[in-house]
């Protein structure tokens, strides 16, 4: 594989990444409840977090030097925490989808997904997140998505944290729970023809360690094992993995306020019976703030496979994509965003998008918002693609 050198030179640049923030989940009323705020302490609106959430959320769900016995029942024992509420919240999605690459053009989806959501602290510096899709898309049968314990400083009070769970190998980048779009980010979710990866969901044990460089310019390293092959269910045998591979991903990143760039690699390889394929993703991501109150931010990433397809002869198959975001918030109420996706996949057309979204999303409450979004197809007609696919969405969204 002609990646194969480029693959190696990623590993080791896995154990050099460097991130900002070590945990990117989607912050939940439990937490506005515990501390008795507003939603708006931490988000800029519902779910995006704003710098506060993050550190927030990167310092284990809990503020610095906090005293947790405030949110806790008396048990007389100190080695028993226990929170005075059981800390759960709830989201619902529900929409009116109008679209143009299926025979059913207009659609109600509701519900389109409902969530039960729990974080608490076990202890200091230690908490757990986890996350039940109780109906997504009609189905009561998704079960858990996220579900991880967090250390928070996890040695002799420097800042290197420990994820261990299962999550998303994205969130060190731009978290999907997080966006303000029904539509996803395409590159993140695309497989290469056979290959069982995405840069989603894992089973994954993350380690980072943050520190400041220079003046107001934060460092920070972020090194990852997983299994490689998403959040399904166990074998016969009882194990989660399905080869005897393991897979490393990281990040190198800057930040000095609102602004920060990046450079995250992911390398790897999967097996179906003596055929494997080896590849790796690699990129910049880049989050700045501009002109007073603008977001723009956006990721790029290269990829090759060295036989996703699993024949013989092996068939290289090199693939590019990214977006770019624009958030502003209109006023006190209203959200504007902007979305561009593009993916290209060498030798695959149909594994290729190229599209335009906007959203105007308004805030009933700081909990519930009404969203209208159109996404504009704009690949070229082809064989592969050929008719245009446009997309619109009016949506309800709703955390308690």
């Amino acid at each position: 594989m002609k990646g194969k050198m480029s693959g190696a030179l990623l590993l080791l640049a896995v154990f050099l990444g460097v991130e900002l923030w070590a945990v990117s989940a989607e912050a939940i009323p439990a937490f506005a409840r515990r501390y008795k705020m507003s939603c708006t302490v931490c988000h800029v609106a519902f779910p995006k977090l704003n710098s506060f959430g993050e550190a927030f959320a990167a310092n284990g769900y809990q503020m610095p030097d906090e005293d947790l016995k405030e949110h806790a029942v008396d048990t007389g024992d100190d080695k028993l925490l226990l929170l005075k509420e059981l800390p759960f919240a709830v989201r619902a999605d529900s929409f009116l989808r109008g679209r143009s690459d299926t025979k059913v053009n207009a659609d109600f989806e509701t519900a389109y997904g409902i969530k039960l959501l729990s974080s608490a602290p076990i202890t200091n510096n230690i908490s757990y997140y986890f996350y039940f899709f109780f109906n997504e898309r009609g189905s009561t049968e998704t079960g858990v998505e996220d579900a991880f314990l967090y250390f928070n400083n996890a040695y002799k009070d420097v800042d290197l944290d420990l994820r261990i769970g299962q999550f998303q190998v994205s969130d060190i980048l731009f978290p999907r729970e997080q966006r303000l779009t029904f539509q996803d980010y395409t590159i993140y979710t695309t497989a290469i023809s056979d290959s069982g990866f995405k840069l989603t969901y894992d089973r994954i044990a993350e380690l980072s360690y943050n520190f400041n460089l220079a003046g107001d310019v934060e460092m920070g390293l972020v090194a990852a094992i997983t299994n490689g092959n998403g959040i399904g269910t166990a074998d016969s045998d009882r194990n989660f993995d399905s080869d005897d591979f393991k897979n490393y991903y990281g990040k190198l990143s800057l930040a000095s306020g609102d602004q920060s760039v990046g450079f995250y690699g992911y390398y790897g390889k999967e097996e179906q019976g003596p055929i494997q394929n080896e590849f790796f993703r690699a990129g910049p991501d880049f989050d700045f703030t501009v002109m007073g109150d603008w977001n723009l931010w956006g990721n790029f990433l290269y990829g090759e496979d060295s036989n996703p397809r699993f024949t013989g002869p092996a068939e290289d198959i090199t693939h590019w994509g990214g977006f770019v975001g624009l958030t502003k918030p209109l006023g006190e109420d209203w959200v504007l965003s902007l979305l561009y996706n593009r993916v290209n996949v060498d030798g695959m057309d149909e594994k290729d998008a190229h599209t335009m979204t906007g959203n105007l999303s308004y805030y009933v409450m700081r909990n519930f918002k009404v969203m209208a979004e159109v996404t504009g197809d704009l690949q070229n007609k082809g064989s592969a693609h050929p008719e245009k696919q446009h997309t619109g969405v009016i949506g309800l969204v709703l955390a308690f």
